[in-house]
């Protein structure tokens, strides 16, 4: 049986990613030749779909943030505001 996605890979939040990017002021194309990756990569985390962790990790490092201000939050997730 295949290991599920969500154990292996991250989710990446992609209105963090456009805002870290925005912060940055680079462009997807900027951010791969500065992270090494691969452009496609670029845009599929800024869209939101699951990732490498090591890919993540580049281009937090490239933004200058952490990996976890780029990642959906699932902390709060089920919790009920009472």
């Amino acid at each position: 049986m295949p290991v599920s996605k969500d154990t292996v890979m991250l989710k990446p939040d992609s209105r963090k990613v456009l805002i870290a990017m925005a912060a940055a002021e680079i462009e997807p194309k900027e951010l791969a030749e500065a992270a090494g990756i691969p452009k496609n990569i670029v845009y599929t985390i800024r869209r939101g779909y699951y990732a490498k962790p090591k890919y993540i990790g580049a281009i937090a490092r490239v933004l200058q943030v952490e990996v976890t201000d780029l990642i959906e939050d699932k902390e709060g997730a089920g919790q009920s505001s009472e």
